[in-house]
C-alpha cells in the first residue's frame, strides 16, 4: 500500500508543478531544469499552496460552525466513492486540504489570465528572459520599437525585415521574417549589396489586388466610399506581405543589429568619406 507521505509528496507535486508550468515567470525556467530540480522547484511552491489550503480549510471549518452547515465534501468522498468505514478527523481534514491544493494549482494560473493577456505575456517574458535563444533580447526590442533587423548569414546572405514569428519553444531553431530587402556582403569589403526589393514589390501586388477587389466590391453594389472603407478596415483581404516569410535558422545567422532606413543615407554618406582609410588585402 501507497504511504500517505509519498500520496502527499505527490499531490505537492502536482500542484506545484501546475502553477509553474502554466505561470508566464516560470514557464520557460521550468522547462529547462529536470531531475531533482523540477522537482525540488515543484514541491516547494506545493507546499506553499497547501499551507494556503489549511488556511482556508481553517476559515471554512469555523465559518461552517459558525452558520451551522454540517455538510463536509471530503468525508462524502472518502464514505460514498472510496468505500471507507472507519474515518478520523485528520484524515478528512487531510484530504479537503490536499484537493483544495490540487484544485488551487490548476485553478489559479487559469483565473490570473482571464484578467490578463497570456500569449503578450508569455511572448514577452520569453524575449526578455537570459536564458532564451541567441538574439531573442533583440527581437523583442525590434517587436516594441517596430524597427526591422539585418541579419547577416554564414553564407554571407543578408536579409532586411521584421520579425513575424518567433517559435516559443525552448530549444528554438528559427525565426520569421517578413522581408523588406535581401542581398550578401562583398566578399572582400563585406559592404551590403542589395538585390531583391521586397517591400517594393509586394507593395506592387498589393496595389494591383486591392484595386481588383475594390472593383469586385463595387460590382457587387458598394459605393466606392464604402469598399475603400471595406479595404481599410480589413488588410487581409488584399495583403499579400506574409506569402513572402521567411525561415532563418538561428544557428545560421553570423550576427543581426537593428536597421533604421530613416537614417541609412546619413551612414553611406558617413562611409563613403572613410573610403580612402580602408585598405583591403
Amino acid at each position: 500500500m501507497i504511504k500517505p507521505t509519498v500520496l502527499l509528496l505527490f499531490v505537492l507535486g502536482i500542484s506545484g508543478y501546475s502553477i509553474l508550468a502554466n505561470w508566464h515567470k516560470t514557464h520557460f525556467s521550468l522547462h529547462r531544469s529536470n531531475g531533482y530540480h523540477t522537482f525540488f522547484k515543484s514541491t516547494s511552491v506545493g507546499l506553499i499552496i497547501f499551507v494556503t489550503s489549511s488556511c482556508l480549510y481553517y476559515f471554512s471549518v469555523v465559518l461552517g460552525k459558525y452558520f451551522e452547515i454540517n455538510y463536509d465534501f471530503g468525508h462524502w468522498i472518502l464514505i460514498n466513492v472510496f468505500q471507507l468505514k472507519e474515518l478520523d478527523k485528520s484524515t478528512v481534514a487531510l484530504f479537503n486540504i490536499s484537493l483544495t491544493t490540487l484544485c488551487l494549482g490548476v485553478v489559479t494560473p487559469f483565473i490570473y489570465y482571464l484578467f490578463n493577456d497570456k500569449e503578450s505575456l508569455y511572448a514577452e517574458e520569453f524575449l526578455t528572459d537570459a536564458d532564451s535563444p541567441d538574439f531573442s533580447r533583440l527581437f523583442g526590442y525590434s517587436i516594441t520599437e517596430g524597427f526591422p533587423i539585418l541579419f547577416t548569414m554564414s553564407d554571407r546572405k543578408v536579409y532586411i525585415g521584421y520579425i513575424y514569428e518567433v517559435q516559443s519553444k525552448i530549444l528554438t531553431s528559427d525565426v520569421h521574417i517578413l522581408p523588406v530587402i535581401s542581398g550578401y556582403r562583398d566578399e572582400k569589403t563585406l559592404a551590403l549589396k542589395k538585390v531583391t526589393p521586397y517591400k517594393e514589390l509586394i507593395d506592387r501586388i498589393n496595389k494591383k489586388e486591392k484595386s481588383e477587389i475594390t472593383e469586385r466590391l463595387i460590382n457587387l453594389g458598394m459605393s466606392d466610399r464604402e469598399a475603400f472603407e471595406t479595404l481599410e478596415a480589413n488588410p487581409g483581404l488584399y495583403d499579400q506581405w506574409d506569402k513572402f516569410l521567411i525561415a532563418l535558422p538561428l544557428r545560421e545567422i553570423t550576427y543581426a543589429h537593428l536597421h533604421d532606413f530613416t537614417h541609412e543615407h546619413e551612414f553611406k554618406y558617413e562611409e563613403r568619406k572613410l573610403k580612402p582609410r580602408i585598405r583591403c588585402k
